[in-house]
């Protein structure tokens, strides 16, 4: 019987395997997706932030003649930062479950990444290039979609140095393996790469879908204008064993059935506490905090509780190899103190263990943060929250 269970296990992971590659050979593999410009004009809504910043830009294409030089970056980490505000993000949200779900056959439960990229890449700025990469050679997992979007029209053959160049899967993962065989410079990939790629031809109203695999990267922009695009990456459940470095909760945000507004787990400044002391509580002990040290892991929650005015007593770290963290349940059951953790991930992986712990924490009327996510525990809702994560990155044993 338990033989005929492992089986089973392993055909339906071959099944998903072969549904991974299939959506990576077809749907993601370069495609140029086709969307409402007019329903989704986030290039209007990036060209009204910039206006609204105080620059008067009249077309994105001469940004480089409006803003100065030394506040581009600036402009671009506003924007960046903008992406969360509710004009946004319910439109972005929108967007990937009427035209990304659909348009890239992904399966619900989908995650989207929490914090968008917009890049402005302006004409003559050869520093300013990404290399020829992949998604997988910065930490990203072979499950993990990118859209990437330009603002600007790049279609005409002229703009080609302004747009986005990008090798096909096949062919990608033949170069990649042989620079990493060669131990091939970036200048000599480059050359390599540059010549079996192509240029994107987009604009508003059109996507481009691609994998961690595709190679992609840049020309100088010849142009004379400035290209600002958007970027941004999306997940499925049913793969959230294979994202790698970009966990769900933390890099990816589950996106609810409708709307911007999903989960209320998140503790905001201001909000009435419980009067009970809060500890912070480091531990690289578990499978998701294993590979992050303790000390990195302290500059977060300094930063977290300095952003939430939290005032806390006192830290505390867990034995190592005690899967069933006895330090944290010290905390709870004993000093009876709201913990502050890392992430959702420093929670046991194994189910028995974290339900005990979660059960006290909601016993005892106390809460429990996650800052890399930004979720707090306070009642059964938010639990269900932070076990939604859990579930999505199959963290459970």
């Amino acid at each position: 019987m338990q033989n005929s269970v492992m089986q089973e296990k392993i055909d339906q992971q071959g099944d998903l395997d072969a549904t991974l590659e299939s959506t990576l050979q077809n749907e993601w593999n370069a495609k140029v997706v086709d969307y409402d410009a007019d329903r989704y004009d986030f290039h209007k809504w990036i060209l009204q932030r910039i206006n609204d910043y105080g620059y008067p830009v009249e077309d994105l294409t001469t940004l480089h003649e409006v803003v100065p030089l030394d506040e581009v970056y600036t402009v671009t980490k506003r924007l960046c930062k903008d992406c969360n505000l509710p004009s946004f993000r319910e439109k972005m949200l929108d967007f990937t479950r009427d035209v990304v779900v659909k348009d890239g056959a992904l399966e619900l439960p989908v995650g989207v990444q929490r914090f968008p990229n917009i890049r402005i890449m302006l004409p003559s700025r050869p520093q300013s290039i990404f290399p020829f990469h992949t998604g997988l050679l910065y930490g990203h997992g072979i499950a993990s979609r990118s859209l990437w979007m330009p603002m600007t029209d790049v279609t005409a053959d002229e703009d080609y140095t302004a747009s986005m160049q990008i090798i096909d899967v096949d062919k990608s993962r033949e170069l990649v393996k042989y620079a990493t065989d060669n131990c091939l410079s970036v200048d000599d990939m480059s050359e390599l790469f540059e010549k079996s790629s192509w240029p994107l031809k987009a604009g508003p109203g059109k996507a481009v879908f691609f994998t961690q695999e595709n190679i992609h990267g840049n020309f100088v922009n010849v142009t004379g204008k400035t290209r600002v695009s958007m970027d941004f990456r999306v997940a499925e459940a049913r793969f959230g064993d294979k994202l790698a470095k970009k966990i769900p909760g933390g890099y990816f945000e589950i996106i609810p059935d409708e709307g911007y507004k999903g989960h209320n787990a998140r503790y905001e400044v201001g909000e009435k506490g419980n009067g009970r002391p809060n500890l912070l509580y480091l531990a690289s002990g578990t499978p998701g905090t294993e590979k992050i040290p303790v000390h990195l892991q302290r500059y977060m929650v300094y930063e977290y509780c300095k952003n939430k005015e939290l005032h806390f007593d006192f830290e505390l770290f867990e034995l190592e190899d005690m899967q069933h963290l006895p330090t944290l349940h010290h905390i709870i059951d004993k000093l009876k103190c709201n913990a502050v953790l890392y992430s959702v991930f420093s929670l046991p992986k194994e189910k028995a263990f974290r339900t005990r712990i979660l059960d006290a924490v909601l016993e005892t009327g106390l809460m429990m943060h996650f800052v890399n996510e930004d979720m707090v525990i306070r009642n059964s809702e938010d639990r269900d929250a932070v076990e939604a994560v859990l579930e999505f990155g199959k963290y459970s044993a």
